[in-house]
């Protein structure tokens, strides 16, 4: 059985993903949909339309830090971190431009997630060989 509220804030840390260099491209909301109608672990997630409208609006409100903060602490499992982590990098990725605000994002998950650099170097291999495409992830 699906683990809902953490497949919901999986999915909330791939729309902050989009959001880290300041603006959402088409090729970013594609990977989301790929990876949340791909991977049965988040397909409980609920709507992305939804989700993505809550994570605007308190991104707006609250700032990036504060939201990575919120939802990466609604991540109890390894197993999820690792998925999100993952995800959030093909997401970033996804429109094949790196800017230091994305960088940034994945530093900032990778310290709120406890992973070390080599934590880190495993996740990003795993996730790179799909980075243009959809699922799978693991």
């Amino acid at each position: 059985m699906a683990d809902v509220e953490q497949a919901r804030r999986c999915v909330q840390l791939m729309v902050l993903a989009a959001w880290a260099d300041g603006h959402v491209e088409g090729t970013e909301a594609v990977a989301i949909q790929k990876l949340v109608t791909g991977l049965h672990e988040l397909s409980a997630a609920g709507h992305i339309s939804e989700i993505a409208r809550g994570v605007h609006q308190e991104l707006t409100e609250k700032g990036m830090d504060a939201c990575i903060a919120a939802y990466a602490a609604g991540l109890r499992d390894r197993s999820f971190k690792e998925l999100a982590f993952q995800c959030c990098a093909r997401v970033i990725g996804s429109d094949s431009s790196f800017p230091k605000q994305e960088e940034d994002f994945l530093r900032k998950l990778q310290h709120v997630f406890g992973f070390t650099e080599d934590d880190m170097r495993r996740l990003l291999v795993l996730a790179a060989p799909g980075m243009h495409g959809g699922p799978p992830v693991r």
